[in-house]
């Protein structure tokens, strides 16, 4: 029963990034139908950090009280509802309007990997489970990335619009069938106890795993954000550029399956984690400024395998410093700092780029990771703990 939650949840968090990613291959499109500036049309992208950041401390409260299964229900409903709206594709903020509304769904979906992780399953499965839950979110990603260019030109936009609402209703009612109610509600559906968010704020490895997800989410959405700008002001076609993100993304799939296991064999968080950063800060320029869309190809995958893995990492010695009470909490906690990095980070390279240009700001990019693989040292990672707190 509890893998057939997950592979329902899985496809829960498969939405959530094809949502998110829907537009950002396609905003040359964009600027062309509507008539809208390049940040204009990227608020289709950046509504979702601005809605998690918002609304993630709500959902990780919410599922410590009313439990995931609610929590990811009512996301569900949230963006079948709000993908209706993207029907209406005469106005751009129609188009604007159902993305907020999809992406306000996103953090209540999202937030709950880890107190599903810790419920459903045993501490020395958690790490493989939050592996499988990392790479429900990148093939998300990959499908959006690589597929919205391919479905608007098999199907139009309309029509492309269509469908994406067509997976959203049946992703809905797939999880309202196959996920029962957890098993560790508090007692007669009363408020769970206040977390200590000042316990969470004065744990080391928090603090650390609360940074590397500013720095790192952050600036792995301004790459994949505006990589499609980049490659067609170079002359790359959209396809190319959403087809490179997509290889990004499966690089990514395939190191979520063999980096995260290491760690309970070797018990190694920074050696670990710096094997995978340090490459990729001799990655990024390649990857932008490859000759032709088939070297950006080999780039991006060496660089999305390097990459990406590091968010099941991070995710597990969250769990293991938080404990079980106040995994929502944390949870929480993370996501809205990653998503406040996704959004201030985002802009604030598009900023710098239009006062210098892109190898500024890229550089920029490069300078922060340098900073996150160095804070890496910090981590102390906490013995594979029983469902208990560390507090």
């Amino acid at each position: 029963m509890k893998w057939i939650a997950l592979a329902a949840y899985l496809g829960a968090l498969v939405l959530t990034q094809i949502f998110w990613y829907n537009f950002a291959p396609l905003i040359s499109l964009l600027v062309a139908r509507y008539g809208v500036s390049e940040l204009a049309a990227g608020w289709t992208v950046l509504v979702f950090p601005l809605a998690s950041l918002l609304f993630s401390g709500h959902a990780g409260a919410l599922i410590d009280r009313r439990g995931y299964r609610y929590s990811v229900q009512a996301g569900l409903v949230l963006m079948a509802g709000s993908s209706l709206l993207r029907i209406f594709d005469t106005s751009f903020l129609m188009i604007l309007a159902g993305q907020t509304g999809a992406a306000i769904a996103v953090p209540y979906i999202v937030t709950a990997i880890s107190p599903l992780v810790t419920d459903w399953f045993d501490p020395h499965q958690e790490t493989l489970v939050t592996g499988f839950c990392t790479v429900g979110i990148f093939a998300g990603m990959s499908i959006s990335l690589a597929g919205s260019p391919a479905a608007v030109n098999s199907f139009g936009f309309r029509g492309a619009m269509i469908s994406f609402a067509a997976a959203a209703v049946l992703g809905t009612l797939i999880f309202r069938f196959a996920v029962p109610k957890e098993r560790a509600l508090p007692v007669g559906g009363t408020k769970a106890a206040r977390p200590d968010y000042r316990a969470l704020l004065s744990n080391r490895n928090l603090l650390v795993i609360f940074l590397t997800a500013f720095l790192g989410q952050g600036c792995f959405n301004a790459l994949t954000t505006w990589m499609e700008v980049i490659w067609h002001e170079r002359g790359f076609a959209s396809e190319a550029a959403g087809l490179a993100s997509g290889i990004v993304i499966l690089g990514g799939i395939i190191g979520s399956f063999l980096v995260p296991p290491l760690l309970d064999r070797y018990q190694t968080p920074r050696l670990i984690l710096w094997v995978c950063l340090i490459p990729c800060l001799f990655l990024i320029h390649p990857f932008l400024w490859a000759g032709t869309p088939r070297q950006g190809y080999a780039w991006g995958a060496a660089m999305g395998l390097c990459w990406l893995p590091t968010l099941a990492i991070s995710l597990t010695i969250l769990e293991r410093s938080a404990g079980r009470e106040h995994a929502g909490a944390a949870a929480g906690i993370f996501w809205t700092v990653g998503n406040a990095g996704v959004l201030g980070l985002t802009i604030f390279f598009e900023r710098l780029k239009a006062a210098t240009n892109w190898g500024v700001a890229i550089d920029a990019v490069i300078l922060l990771m340098a900073i996150m693989t160095l804070s890496v040292g910090l981590l102390r990672l906490p013995p594979v703990r029983a469902h208990s707190s560390q507090f």
